[in-house]
């Protein structure tokens, strides 16, 4: 009954219109009052304040705030510049430099949203006054900045890894190898793209001390993700620690280095972080209650043994696993789904032989394909407000890049080593 009373008013309060995390707690507190629990409701307040207390969640709002800093002390446009040197002569060159650019940039934001934004501003267009369709443009940025998700340091990763025990730094550098893939297919679908619609590169190169300029101008950016991960690596900080170098280091740099961030764009920055920051906890803290029910009630068990009693082969069982994920990411906001799946499936793919890196990065990757899927995909609706371009048009461009990505996740879930290799070579 408690079950029943705990999905269906989740169900009916989404039907409503009501955002899933307020649906979670919700539906939780109708299971409370009206289900067999015999909790009384300050166990809810609990839960809630729960939910979101764990000091590695102290690095979200600290790698938001360095991104934050970053954007506005120049990054965005010196790692564009950089990127166009390298990029921007192959044939659909502007739509390479906006992926290139998305994957740097990722390394520094851990975050799609705050990537995806940042990222089309620049890009979208820069590439519409090449001649790129908007709805092009609009799909490519839309999907590479999924690539925030992964590419260390990533704030789904510290959320997966406080919600599984996992280690985080672990995670930071598995996503590694498997950033560096999705990135070269979409680089890859970009280029097939353009071959066939004939988006031509550049015609022009810079001359080697224009190239040279530029690059030293964006080390300090490109340098931070490496520093950073250093950091964390050799035991010199914790996750948290290093956020809170990222905030130091981001500021220095805008601020001595390239001279752009004024100190009245830190009340800004400020804002904006904290209103991220705060939608972010909400999920946290409003979806322990929801999950905690759930695992009473032994659904997690049920689902467990359910999926364990198929008799159908480890192969098969995972292959499942990654469409449970990928249906779910279409329809619920990756934050509230990592948390409520991950405690469920995560064991289920462990036992099915996946590696523990190898389950965080195919979670990730698989819930991250939602953000640019209709009917919810936040980077859509991103791409969508700055290019003043119509849903439906983005989605049509975006079909190619749905196939990269389950290229990729089919890759993830079939070689270990892409996730697994460098964890235990810097364990090692």
């Amino acid at each position: 009954m408690t079950v029943v009373l705990l999905i269906g008013g989740f169900m009916v309060a989404l039907l409503a219109g009501i955002p899933v995390v307020w649906a979670m707690g919700l539906a939780s507190l109708v299971a409370l009052f009206f289900g067999d629990l015999g909790m009384p409701l300050a166990w809810f307040a609990q839960q809630t304040i729960r939910g979101a207390d764990s000091i590695s969640l102290a690095a979200v709002p600290l790698f938001l705030f360095a991104a934050e800093l970053m954007n506005r002390g120049g990054l965005t446009r010196r790692i564009m510049a950089v990127a166009g040197h390298l990029f921007g002569r192959f044939t659909g060159g502007l739509g390479l430099v906006n992926v290139a650019t998305a994957f740097v940039y990722g390394g520094v934001s851990g975050s799609a949203t705050a990537d995806t934004g940042a990222v089309a501003g620049v890009m979208i267009p820069a590439m519409e006054a090449k001649g790129y369709p908007r709805a092009f443009s609009a799909a490519v940025t839309a999907a590479s900045g999924t690539l925030g998700i992964i590419v260390p340091p990533s704030v789904v990763f510290i959320i997966y890894g406080v919600v599984t025990n996992t280690s985080i730094a672990g995670l930071f550098v598995a996503g590694i190898l498997p950033g560096i893939l999705l990135a070269a297919s979409f680089m890859v679908t970009t280029w097939i793209i353009g071959r066939r619609r004939g988006y031509r590169g550049e015609e022009t190169r810079a001359d080697a001390a224009t190239i040279a300029r530029d690059t030293v101008q964006a080390l300090p950016a490109l340098a931070m993700p490496v520093l950073l991960l250093a950091a964390i690596l050799t035991g010199l900080t914790t996750t948290t620690e290093a956020a809170a170098l990222a905030v130091v280091y981001a500021f220095v740099v805008g601020t001595l280095v390239y001279r752009e961030l004024p100190l009245a764009a830190l009340w800004p920055s400020a804002v904006e972080t904290v209103a991220t920051t705060g939608a972010i906890m909400m999920i946290m803290a409003l979806a322990t209650p929801f999950a905690w029910i759930l695992t009473v009630e032994q659904v997690p068990a049920d689902v467990a043994g359910w999926l364990t009693a198929l008799e159908v082969s480890d192969a098969a069982r995972i292959a499942l696993i990654i469409a449970v994920l990928v249906f779910v990411g279409l329809w619920i906001d990756l934050g509230p789904a990592l948390i409520v799946l991950a405690p469920i499936l995560t064991p289920i793919a462990l036992a099915s032989g996946l590696g523990p890196f190898q389950t965080g990065v195919i979670f990730t990757v698989a819930l991250g394909v939602g953000l640019f899927t209709p009917p919810v995909g936040t980077n859509i609706f991103v791409v969508c407000n700055v290019a003043r371009v119509d849903m439906g048009a983005v989605s049509k461009e975006l079909v190619p890049f749905w196939l990269a990505s389950a290229v990729v996740l089919a890759l993830l879930a079939l070689v270990p080593g892409l996730s697994e290799w460098l964890p235990r070579l810097m364990a090692g």
